[in-house]
């Protein structure tokens, strides 16, 4: 594979140039974008390199850069690393950065960003065969597959049915032997019988080639008409979180992202909803960024129907609160924010919230909060 994009600002090009000059000495493709409104989306089997500075915190596409970055971390496909010690953007503050501040020491320091695209191919190139013996289960979208390898999985393999063969195949011997004497009665009975046994054979095989490629035509679902019950993001998720709340029998639950500073306010709302019987993903015990929190929270969120934001200081500040909403911005959930608290908005906040209808609990007293969220979230 062995092909990275170059995630950096305009102003950041020298540092830029010289970091894919070094990276194509050691044998990797290095794409980089030009566009000045927009970063462009991974393609696939592509690592993603972000370089953070003084000048993409406070540039106009901080947003967008950050996004982007994102972006490739829910794909497990990221690289992040810092030119100077400007401060993280919110969101990526929690993921280990590779250090190129010193500009002397960035040839040695670039084999750091050779090791980790490497583990990252390895991984990719592991994940295949883990879901083929059904012992992976990272999240990701499995339309992510290649064409190629879903083709070859769909190709239908034609079989043999016997049982047809042999009652055509002994059908068309006795009207062979039949035909024979009536139109040849000075033949001999034992060439007779042969070209018969032969045309049988024949129309036998073809009546069992035929058979056996209508039977596998047939969906295999047809033994049992009923649909396979759909499981819901807590049920996949039990084997890895079993700290999560238990779904009602809802295929699409609510999925509620807070953080746990305000947790003894969030758990009891949540308990009201799931009381009137709406299932609720919801993340009970700390999940470390790294392992596998980008895989349960991306199919969690993709499960979802409805993304509810506990909207409160604490949460604007969370960097897991920050990749969940944009995770759920990006698959097209619905989004519902709920204020908890009078903390203003940050603009990255704002970025996914400005146009969305709003829960504020903050003028509601205490014991009215949860039947107004169930009232929105139990129709």
């Amino acid at each position: 594979m062995r092909q990275i994009y170059l995630l950096s600002m305009e102003a950041d090009s020298a540092a830029a140039d010289e970091i894919e000059t070094l990276l194509h000495q050691r044998g990797y493709m290095v794409r980089r974008a030009e566009e000045k409104f927009a970063f462009p989306p991974a393609r696939r089997q592509e690592v993603t390199l972000a370089l953070w500075s003084h000048a993409a915190q406070f540039s106009s596409k901080q947003i967008l850069f950050t996004n982007r970055a994102i972006d490739a971390w829910t794909e497990g496909r990221l690289i992040f690393a810092r030119l100077d010690h400007t401060l993280l953007p919110r969101g990526l503050s929690d993921i280990e950065a590779i250090d190129l501040s010193f500009a002397p020491a960035r040839i040695a320091s670039v084999w750091k960003i050779v090791e980790a695209a490497q583990a990252i191919d390895r991984a990719a190139e592991l994940k295949p065969s883990e879901e083929a013996g059904g012992g992976s289960d990272d999240g990701f979208s499995r339309d992510e597959e290649s064409g190629s390898a879903a083709a070859t999985a769909e190709k239908p393999v034609r079989r043999f049915a016997s049982g047809p063969a042999w009652i055509v195949g002994l059908v068309a011997a006795c009207a062979f032997v039949s035909m024979g004497f009536l139109s040849m009665p000075h033949a001999s009975n034992l060439l007779v019988g042969l070209a018969a046994l032969v045309w049988g054979v024949v129309a036998g095989v073809l009546a069992g080639y035929l058979a056996g490629a209508r039977t596998e035509d047939l969906p295999e679902a047809a033994e049992d008409p009923r649909p396979a019950p759909r499981r819901s993001a807590e049920a996949r998720s039990a084997p890895t979180a079993p700290d999560m709340a238990p779904a009602h029998g809802q295929s699409a639950p609510v999925f509620v992202s807070y953080s746990r500073h305000n947790g003894e306010i969030v758990y009891p709302l949540v308990a009201e909803v799931e009381a009137a019987g709406r299932a609720v993903w919801i993340d009970r015990q700390a999940i470390e960024a790294g392992g596998n929190w980008a895989g349960m929270i991306v199919r969690a969120i993709r499960d979802a129907d409805t993304f509810c934001l506990m909207c409160s200081a604490e949460a604007f500040q969370s960097d897991n609160v920050r990749r969940e909403i944009y995770i759920a911005d990006k698959y097209k959930r619905k989004l519902l924010p709920v204020r908890l608290d009078s903390a203003e908005m940050p603009e990255d906040f704002e970025y996914f919230l400005i146009d969305r209808q709003w829960l504020d609990l903050t003028g509601i007293a205490p014991e009215e909060r949860a039947s107004r969220l169930t009232a929105l979230l139990v129709r």
